[in-house]
């Protein structure tokens, strides 16, 4: 089965069909599976009344055991992120930075924090999508919210967030999903290198597709479906990574504690008792790194 990814809002929609594929499996995952791993109400207006019914009629696809895996890991890693949010706010920490933030729905949920401040950071094109899909669907943005535009690849993350008014002296949140395996290891490299110069009690939620050598032969033909339907679309996955290289980069870069999430672990947190078949695999892996 290849992953369908259509096009909401014609050449707005272009620059990362990956983001409307996350937004749509999202929201499959409210209508499809049961009980919730992720609650978003926002998720299936999101994607506009068209969109909407195409997913509705989409029972079969949506069944498909490829459809149901790609579900489970995007709305597990999403629920560890928050998760992970809500225990840093809990802790005192009153900035959440969610990098890369495509389709992503925490902001305009009910289950927001008012009392934080919130920055979502993506490049200018996609930030233009996503406002239009808001504003299709008739959904505000919360006044603790600032769209913060950078490039990964090019720009200063810390710099950028600064200027849209993130205190440099207060620690910070951030999630990083359905990012790193798009760009070249550098640019994954020096965005968690920036993130660790954050304040202290600062961390990072992200994931990472993990190297062929550590994957099952059912693993790498899972992968190498997914890359190539991504592919078509002009996306490629440019970036994976060996677990044991990447925690020794992330303690030189001077993070402080450094948690490995892998798909028992995960599993076991978050999909245990289900009848519903969700399963996830190993292809991609999660660390939550703090300063």
């Amino acid at each position: 089965m290849q992953p369908n990814i259509p096009s909401p809002l014609g050449q707005l929609a272009g620059p990362k069909p990956s983001a409307w594929m996350t937004a749509t499996l999202r929201a499959a995952h409210q209508l499809y599976d049961a009980p919730l791993i992720l609650r978003d109400p926002v998720a299936v207006p999101l994607l506009g009344a068209e969109g909407a019914a195409r997913l509705h009629g989409d029972g079969e696809r949506q069944r498909h055991p490829l459809a149901a895996a790609m579900r489970a890991t995007l709305v597990v890693r999403a629920r560890l992120a928050e998760d992970s949010w809500q225990a840093a706010h809990r802790g005192g920490v009153n900035q959440y930075v969610i990098l890369g933030a495509g389709l992503d729905t925490y902001a305009y949920r009910a289950d927001c924090l008012p009392s934080a401040r919130l920055y979502e950071v993506d490049l200018p094109a996609m930030q233009q999508w996503k406002r239009a899909c808001l504003r299709a669907a008739g959904i505000a943005a919360p006044a603790s919210l600032a769209y913060v535009a950078t490039d990964f690849e090019q720009a200063s993350l810390s710099a950028d967030l600064q200027l849209a008014g993130l205190d440099a002296d207060a620690p910070a949140c951030c999630s990083w999903l359905g990012v790193t395996m798009y760009l070249p290891a550098d640019a994954v490299m020096r965005t968690l290198q920036d993130v660790a110069g954050f304040a202290p009690g600062s961390s990072i939620v992200f994931d990472y597709c993990v190297h062929d050598s550590h994957l099952g032969e059912t693993e790498r033909m899972g992968l190498q479906v997914v890359a190539a339907a991504l592919a078509a679309q002009g996306e490629h996955l440019l970036s994976t990574f060996d677990p044991q290289a990447l925690e020794h980069m992330l303690r030189r870069f001077g993070y402080s504690r450094v948690e490995h999430f892998g798909a028992p672990e995960l599993s076991e947190r978050y999909l245990g008792g289900r009848g519903d078949g969700l399963r996830l695999s190993g292809i991609f892996r999660m660390v939550r790194a703090t300063v």
